[in-house]
């Protein structure tokens, strides 16, 4: 049986792309299990893309991968396991099994640098339900086990943020040095407790993008911390879906309001950012930022009293505490 699958088109994109999951233990390799997502494909049986797998070898030697399927319009003579499974673009998740004749380790690959050139929109994660271990499909390229019976699986997907945050002190007016940042999701009710939290390297622009993997969908206020400026929450909870394709965008620079409480952003031109000089991030800009600050003058290096990231401890980040004095968060 040849299933041709493999090609898409030059540049896939989150509606339309494909990918192998290959199967290796000591003896066997497998490499038919291909799924993806076309726009024109549904959950159930596809005529054009659902391919079921090919019967075992003869030899009673075996590793194989499939999608198990039936009922619906899954026609019975094809029998339940597949080996492409094509779904649509509306947070497709894709349940998949391995079974092999021999115990013992089996490693499961794909192409993590095809995943990449995927618009960040598609975001997967392997589930392996035996253990509860969650591997992020487009930052590994391969999951090993240890086999000793039929194995199942999930792909699905995460909390999806993408956002725009500017900080005060690291920005010029036209763009700004890039830093870490952290981002996290809060009860949307008292205690407000976060569940869950991500990293990101913000470009230039302050643009980034947080991918939440624990979280699940439900109404949760967004929050950011920089390491020297005040903590930010959303200024309402928002409704967040948890999906492999679905995602939220929020602006902390375009409204003053766009942040909990009042006078939460400091306007600079255009845009509104992060106040500057939260130091030693306990929430208020007072004498421990100043004195941190003033005690590290002349040091470089990339210190909470770098203000400005230029990673030097001068008057210039002095000047950001000093002037930000009693700046407090403001959260729910």
């Amino acid at each position: 049986m040849i299933l041709d699958v493999e090609l898409v088109n030059a540049q896939p994109t989150y509606d339309h792309w494909n990918i192998l999951i290959k199967a290796q233990n000591s003896q066997i390799n497998d490499s038919l299990a291909n799924f993806g997502i076309r726009p024109d494909a549904t959950s159930d049986f596809d005529n054009a893309y659902d391919i079921p797998r090919p019967p075992r070898a003869p030899s009673g030697n075996y590793l194989e991968v499939y999608f198990p399927h039936s009922g619906s319009n899954f026609p019975p003579l094809l029998g339940s396991k597949y080996a492409v499974d094509f779904q649509g673009p509306i947070d497709p998740t894709w349940n998949f099994s391995v079974e092999a004749s021999l115990a013992g380790p089996i490693s499961l690959t794909w192409d993590m640098s095809y995943l990449n050139s995927i618009e960040e929109r598609l975001q997967l994660f392997l589930l392996d339900l035996t253990n509860g271990n969650l591997i992020d499909m487009r930052a590994n390229e391969i999951y090993t086990f240890s086999y000793t019976a039929k194995r199942d699986f999930q792909i699905i997907g995460a909390v999806n943020v993408g956002f725009k945050y500017i900080m005060e002190g690291f920005w010029n007016g036209t763009a700004q040095v890039r830093d870490t940042v952290s981002g996290y999701l809060a009860q949307s009710v008292f205690p407000f407790s976060f569940i869950d939290s991500s990293q990101y390297y913000l470009s230039s622009s302050g643009t980034g993008r947080f991918i939440f993997k624990n979280a699940v969908s439900g109404n949760y206020y967004f929050v950011i911390r920089h390491r020297n400026h005040i903590e930010i929450w959303t200024s309402i909870s928002l409704d967040i879906v948890k999906g492999t394709t679905s995602f939220t965008e929020y602006d902390f620079t375009n409204h003053a309001d766009a942040a909990f409480g009042s006078g939460a952003l400091k306007p600079i031109g255009a845009v509104y950012a992060a106040w500057g000089g939260d130091v030693n991030q306990d929430g208020v800009i007072d004498y421990l930022d100043r004195n941190i600050t003033w005690n590290n003058r002349g040091i470089n290096g990339r210190l909470s009293s770098d203000c400005n990231g230029d990673n030097n401890t001068d008057a210039t980040d002095l000047d950001i505490v000093l002037n930000n004095r009693y700046k407090t968060i403001q959260k729910p």
